[in-house]
């Protein structure tokens, strides 16, 4: 291209006189006869190519420019750029080209051309000046590249690479949010960072009444999108898609749309119309769990790469979020027995280490309760471990409903729990556990129509009489536990616990 534009530069006259100069014919045929080999020499070229004279009146065009316009080679010649392109392109074009004519040479430089589909290109101007037999400037030459589909797959590239910045900077925030709320709000930064146009976002989430709440906002306001509910089927994606929610979709039009229908939807606090949307379906376990949408107030704002790039971020999201419910459930048997739901062991003795170095600092008191379920072996071999489990975790519910701030509740292993319990008198805490012991007796549990007693033993350290250590308080509850165990004599009796 670089040799083309050279070598047209410097067409002049002279240069078909010099190609006619074996004839014997006169001047007006010599000029027409230029012309016309001029005009085949451009119309071999593929790329659009064009001729101005000095006061920037087409004199030739190739085909490739004709066509590339949507217009005929006769509506170009003799016509100026303010004939041919709108003015704000036009005057672009324009004043390049006085600067052109001004200080001759060559000239480089991209703008916009509108294709014949309607469409702004980008191109690449290269022109270059033409002079006569005096040297003197008498117009340009000029080809022109599109460079469009280079710019897309330039802004594609861009845009993967910061998607996949975003993926991991999202993956990575997993390990230190506390709720999934904040995660939201991250994912919703990160994708207006790469959606351009994003004056509004949210993130929805569909709850068990298929309502859609707003987890995340930008743009909106805060206080109404706390209250803020939709139904599914009032979204603009379960108008636009039928209620299949498959992909993300551009949705343009909107006020004319949907304004008259769906007038409060489309409020926000930026206060303008909005006009288009991406509404992106989360998908997660293959159940729908939100969307993600982004809004303009353009319409049309949003192309085919904004498409494509929403869709690989709503995957990204959905794989977060599955990762984010798989941390949390990680998290969550780190520190919980799964059959009862209250503490494991060994979160309890974590909670514990720092519970007791602060009842040191601060000269408190607090008792540690060990509990032991009576007759639990009999139950599971006589009605199965089912109904083992369901006594265990009718246990786990009625003593944790006596668990009040600072106190906590945990499965020792198998049938054993153990507890703290501050802030209370010896003796309130003896009657709380001998009444959970006689509303046992009065409401055997149900298995299958069989009626099951739960039962149980409970020993109690104090802290710091009996000792100031965790293993030697364990030591003694678990002593009088026994000790319990073995003062009843009926299974059915309710004895009194004495230290």
């Amino acid at each position: 291209m670089k040799e083309l534009k050279e070598s047209l530069s410097v067409v002049s006259m002279k240069d078909c006189l010099k190609m006619n100069s074996g004839k014997n014919i006169d001047q007006d045929t010599i000029q027409k006869d230029s012309a016309n080999f001029l005009q085949k020499i451009i119309n071999t070229i593929p790329n659009p190519i064009f001729v101005k004279d000095f006061n920037g009146i087409y004199q030739y065009c190739n085909i490739a420019l004709a066509k590339y316009l949507g217009l005929k080679h006769e509506d170009v010649i003799g016509s100026s750029v303010y004939d041919v392109y709108p003015k704000e392109l036009a005057d672009i074009y324009c004043k390049a080209d006085s600067e052109l004519m001004k200080k001759g040479g060559t000239q480089t430089y991209e703008a916009k051309l509108i294709h014949k589909d309607g469409s702004l290109h980008d191109v690449i101007f290269n022109k270059g000046v033409i002079k006569d037999l005096k040297d003197e400037i008498t117009g340009l030459v000029g080809v022109i590249v599109d460079i469009t589909e280079r710019k897309v797959n330039e802004k594609r590239i861009r845009r993967l690479l910061k998607m996949k910045e975003v993926a991991l900077e999202v993956n990575q925030a997993i390990i230190g949010i506390k709720n999934i709320n904040e995660l939201f709000d991250i994912i919703l930064k990160k994708v207006t960072d790469v959606i351009e146009d994003s004056q509004l976002a949210c993130v929805l989430l569909l709850d068990d009444n298929k309502k859609l709440k707003i987890a995340s906002s930008k743009g909106y306001d805060d206080e109404a999108s706390k209250s803020y509910a939709l139904n599914l089927t009032d979204t603009f994606l379960w108008r636009e898609a039928n209620g299949k929610f498959e992909k993300a979709i551009i949705i343009n039009d909107i006020q004319r749309k949907y304004k008259n229908e769906f007038p409060d939807i489309l409020e926000n606090n930026k206060f303008f119309d909005v006009q288009s949307s991406i509404s992106a379906p989360i998908i997660v376990d293959k159940k729908l769990y939100g969307f993600i949408n982004v809004d303009s107030s353009y319409n049309n704002a949003y192309d085919e790469l904004d498409l494509e790039m929403m869709e690989y971020l709503r995957n990204q999201v959905s794989i977060v979020i599955s990762n984010h419910k798989l941390y949390e459930k990680i998290i969550y048997l780190s520190k919980y027995d799964k059959l009862t739901k209250v503490y494991n062991r060994s979160y309890f003795e974590e909670l514990f280490n720092e519970y007791i170095e602060n009842a040191m600092k601060n000269n408190e008191r607090f008792y540690l309760v060990l509990f032991d379920l009576n007759g639990l072996k009999l139950v599971n071999d006589t009605y199965g471990h089912l109904a083992g489990d369901k006594l265990i975790k009718s246990f786990a519910i009625n003593i944790s409903n006596l668990i009040e701030d600072n106190n906590f509740l945990a499965r020792f292993g198998g049938d054993e729990f153990i507890a703290v319990f501050s802030y209370i008198k010896l003796q309130e805490l003896i009657d709380k556990f001998e009444i959970i012991i006689k509303y046992f007796k009065n409401n055997p549990i149900n298995f299958e129509g069989n009626f099951i007693t739960c039962q149980f033993s409970y020993g109690i350290a104090k802290f710091p009489y009996d000792s100031k250590y965790y293993d030697q308080l364990v030591s003694i509850a678990d002593e009088r536990m026994y000790e319990f165990k073995k003062k009843i004599k009926k299974p059915k009796e309710i004895y009194k616990y004495n230290i």
